[in-house]
């Protein structure tokens, strides 16, 4: 993942997922927000969603997650970051909120594209922005 290339970026992608779920289940951002930079409007909104759920208590259940078609683009000219899509399946997630314990349930979701900027930053990949496209 720390490597400056293709495969370091696509993989660097597949943890940040992993981590995206691994937060939701425990409340723990950290390194979800160490891979994250600083003005990335969607990992802001991630660990913000996050603590808020975990705040009282609450918690999200695991959920099933594939991620296939991961598909690198070289930067073009005149930007820092390179571009990485990926399609998403998701099984059914189970949130509970804290205090009242009350479940809220989203069925799965198969084929949800997402859109990444990453940026190859002192020897390791950093999510500049993310995007949920369909």
């Amino acid at each position: 993942m720390d490597e400056e290339s293709a495969r370091g970026a696509t993989g660097s992608v597949q943890y940040f997922l992993e981590l995206y779920r691994y937060a939701y289940m425990t409340g723990d951002t950290t390194e979800l927000a160490a891979m994250s930079e600083d003005g990335c409007v969607f990992c802001n909104s991630v660990v913000d969603r996050v603590n808020q759920l975990h705040k009282d208590g609450g918690w999200a259940q695991k959920w099933d997650q594939t991620v296939t078609n991961v598909r690198y683009y070289d930067k073009l000219e005149g930007y820092d970051y390179s571009r990485i899509e990926a399609t998403i399946d998701y099984g059914e997630m189970t949130s509970y909120s804290g205090g009242t314990w009350k479940a809220t349930t989203v069925p799965p979701t198969e084929g949800q594209k997402i859109r990444f900027a990453i940026r190859y930053t002192n020897g390791r990949w950093m999510i500049r922005e993310g995007e949920v496209l369909s």
